[in-house]
């Protein structure tokens, strides 16, 4: 805890905090148990090690596409973490460093608001390894719409830190050794409405009408 904010970190620096079912089922819970404790006023996610986060666990993928029902359960849990923090009655802001990599890039962009070192450099590489943007498709075009959109998944470039911000996928860049401070601080600011009025407002702001 920092304060009344809870920090939840990413914790598998040895494979980049790729996203693997324990870690998606782990992060799940977290966000549920600190949505449930009443001294918990926000939550801010961030990644242990040189980024944030490399995306899904591909050896995992691979290891389970011949095992329908461990299939359908895999993408049944990334959708249940994709939707966490937007369902999430608390203020959820991630805070981003280095690497971003597909489903990572999505569980960033599901939260609130982003803040993001200055080495961000988010990346969407499924076309590279012939992955259909299932998961990292509808965040993608809710942000940046069809044309963007298109350049994002058909190229796989990278985007750093400053043109993630002129984007407006990230709130806020700040050098590395602020980050966790500025993630925390703004998560506190944005905590103002009870967590009724929070989710509604969440709700309204997703609704399709108000997309860009």
């Amino acid at each position: 805890m920092r304060g009344p904010v809870r920090l939840l970190r990413l914790n598998r620096p040895e494979k980049r905090n790729a996203l693997s079912m324990a870690l998606c089922a782990a992060l799940v819970a977290a966000l549920r148990q600190a949505e449930a404790d009443p001294a918990v006023a926000a939550l801010v996610i961030a990644g242990e090690g040189p980024g944030f986060c490399a995306g899904g666990d591909l050896e995992e993928r691979r290891a389970l596409a011949a095992d329908d029902a461990a299939w359908q359960a895999r993408a049944a849990l990334a959708d249940a973490l994709l939707a966490a923090p937007r369902a999430c009655a608390r203020p959820v802001v991630a805070a981003v460093h280095g690497r971003v990599v597909g489903m990572g890039a999505s569980l960033m962009l599901g939260c609130d608001m982003v803040v993001a070192a200055e080495d961000l450099r988010i990346t969407w590489p499924e076309a590279r390894h012939g992955i259909w943007p299932t998961l990292v498709g509808p965040q993608l075009l809710r942000h940046l719409g069809p044309k963007l959109g298109f350049e994002m998944l058909a190229t796989g470039r990278e985007v750093p830190a400053a043109e993630a911000l002129a984007l407006r996928l990230v709130n806020r860049v700040v050098p590395g050794a602020a980050l966790i401070e500025t993630a925390c601080a703004l998560a506190l600011a944005a905590a103002q409405y009870p967590p009724a009025m929070l989710r509604g407002l969440k709700a309204w702001i997703d609704a399709p009408g108000l997309r860009p």
